[in-house]
């Protein structure tokens, strides 16, 4: 017995014919025939009578449509879960914390040969911040995520991408704007503009600050670079930036960017979740990317 006799049976059960369930079927009616004999002389049973050129289930008849339905319908669902993983493994979740994708050079070059070696592939891009990159990896809502370190997670795999120093942002006429280099001391009555609280960057920023014994004077939360370029300007802030920040930054807005030394340097890692050597889509990608 197979799924397909059992196709057949329910079909003729239902009809009552052989000939409109061949027609439905689109077999022969003596295949359709020859199909249900050798279900009968299987299981050793009747399964049909004949009544007035009508086929009428017998008392076994009746009782296989009844497993038979149950059968189908597990069976119908197995279907769909194996479709639903086949569907998972061509799929690979990407997330990217705020602004880290700008920071790396080529990524989406990286990307685009993955694609081209796996054209199958459907790769998932989702913004996320730093915090929520960490989460989704070990809960398993993202395969792999680009993130600033450090990690908590003792199940996450963090592999070292870059790093990046810290700029203050100051207008041209400020008192600091003359100087190299600037330290947490020359700016801890300065009011800031900072990441947002929501990403690693103000975390880190604010352990910078105690481990000196200061507290920052935060004026203005932002992830968006172009929001502290105008506050600064305005004269309502320095800014405390990544320096690919730079890059964005145009002579109109007339600001001065100056490092800030004892501030930690931005680390950008690519993180998955641990012992997911059997993940080979993902093995596949990180062999791009690193």
């Amino acid at each position: 017995m197979d799924f397909k006799q059992l196709n057949y049976f329910i079909t003729v059960y239902k009809t009552s014919s052989f000939t409109t369930s061949a027609s439905q079927l689109h077999i022969s009616q003596q295949g359709l025939s020859k199909s249900i004999q050798n279900l009968e002389r299987e299981l050793g049973l009747p399964l049909f009578s004949r009544e007035k050129n009508r086929l009428k289930p017998t008392v076994f008849g009746d009782l296989l449509y009844a497993q038979a339905l149950r059968l189908m319908e597990e069976f119908q669902n197995t279907l769909t879960i194996l479709e639903n993983a086949r569907k998972k493994a061509n799929r690979l979740k990407v997330g990217f914390a705020s602004n880290v994708i700008n920071v790396l050079n080529d990524i989406e070059v990286s990307i685009q040969r993955f694609k081209r070696f796996s054209p199958e592939t459907i790769v998932e891009i989702s913004n996320e911040t730093d915090y929520a990159c960490e989460e989704k990896i070990e809960n398993g809502e993202l395969d792999v995520a680009f993130s600033m370190g450090t990690f908590s997670s003792p199940h996450i795999q963090a592999r070292y991408l870059m790093q990046e120093s810290i700029y203050a942002l100051v207008p041209a006429a400020h008192r600091l704007a003359s100087r190299d280099r600037l330290y947490i001391s020359d700016i801890k009555e300065e009011p800031l503009i900072t990441s947002d609280t929501k990403n690693k960057g103000y975390s880190t920023l604010e352990e910078d600050f105690r481990q000196k014994g200061i507290l920052p004077h935060i004026a203005f939360w932002s992830d968006d670079p172009q929001t502290h370029f105008r506050l600064t300007q305005k004269n309502l802030g320095i800014s405390l930036c990544p320096e690919h920040w730079l890059s964005l930054l145009s002579d109109a807005y007339d600001l001065k960017a100056i490092p800030v030394t004892d501030i930690q340097k931005r680390k950008i890692y690519v993180i998955h979740k641990k012992h997911n050597d059997a993940n080979f889509l993902l093995e596949n990608f990180l062999s791009f990317i690193l």
